[in-house]
């Protein structure tokens, strides 16, 4: 299988993996694959590129700071229903997901185009506001024309702007406070063998619970990463036997 280089061009502008290849070819979130049910309707529009998708070397969204060389004009705006209405269980605050979960949500809220692409591949395509390529969303029996926004369908892919039935992101991992909730462990509990970590992105020496924690905060990328597609939905960790749930809660 095809290995992305990705993360090694984006260390070169002062971005920081210790995983530098991911395999994304042939995956969902691979949107050139003329095999999944979401995709470009014509890959050849983006040089049949698979990074294009959320990323651009130039041009990206300097507005975004949420993931690296964002290719992607989305609306940062848009105000979520959280988890327990804004509380969970002891009083832990739930704020808005941050940028890095936004990044996911820009695709899964069911809101912002799936199809918009800042800077295509080749000279002359830059369109600050994106350029809405061709898109199909149903195995290529429906095809949203270039030009016209398409949307993630209905189903559990879209995630909608209602995240109170999901997994609350945006909220404080309370893990190493000196009465922490009992079912935490520590942030520098090691993670299990074959954990897919990118790496230290706050300070935290890893590969520990802390390194999948963005502001000491869970987001969507402590469970999911969207690069890697051998494990089911993008899981860090496949979840035989509740292994990833039980890595942060201990039961």
């Amino acid at each position: 299988m095809r290995k992305l280089l990705f993360a090694g061009v984006v260390a070169a502008v002062g971005v920081s993996f210790t995983a530098s290849m991911a395999t994304i070819a042939g995956s969902k979130h691979d949107l050139s694959n003329t095999a999944n049910k979401i995709r470009a309707a014509n890959p050849a529009d983006v040089n049949n590129e698979i990074c294009v998708f959320c990323h651009t070397p130039h041009g990206s969204n300097q507005n975004f700071v949420g993931a690296p060389l964002w290719n992607k004009a989305i609306d940062t705006t848009i105000t979520y229903q959280v988890y327990g209405g804004g509380q969970t269980t002891g009083g832990t605050t739930v704020d808005q997901p941050g940028d890095v979960s936004r990044a996911c949500l820009s695709c899964h809220d069911g809101v912002n185009a799936i199809n918009s692409i800042i800077n295509l591949p080749g000279s002359g395509g830059w369109n600050a506001n994106g350029n809405l390529i061709a898109f199909t969303v149903d195995n290529g029996a429906t095809t949203i024309p270039a030009g016209t926004a398409a949307t993630m369908p209905a189903g559990i892919t879209q995630i909608g702007t209602d995240l109170r039935n999901d997994h609350p992101v945006g909220v404080i991992y309370r893990g190493d406070e000196a009465s922490p909730p009992a079912s935490l462990v520590p942030t520098t509990t090691a993670l299990p063998t074959g954990f897919v970590i990118a790496g230290d992105k706050d300070g935290n020496p890893g590969p520990t619970v802390g390194d999948l924690l963005r502001a000491n905060k869970i987001e969507c990328v402590s469970c999911h990463d969207p690069h890697l597609g051998q494990n089911p939905t993008f899981l860090r960790l496949a979840n035989t036997g509740s292994q990833l749930c039980l890595t942060c809660h201990q039961k």
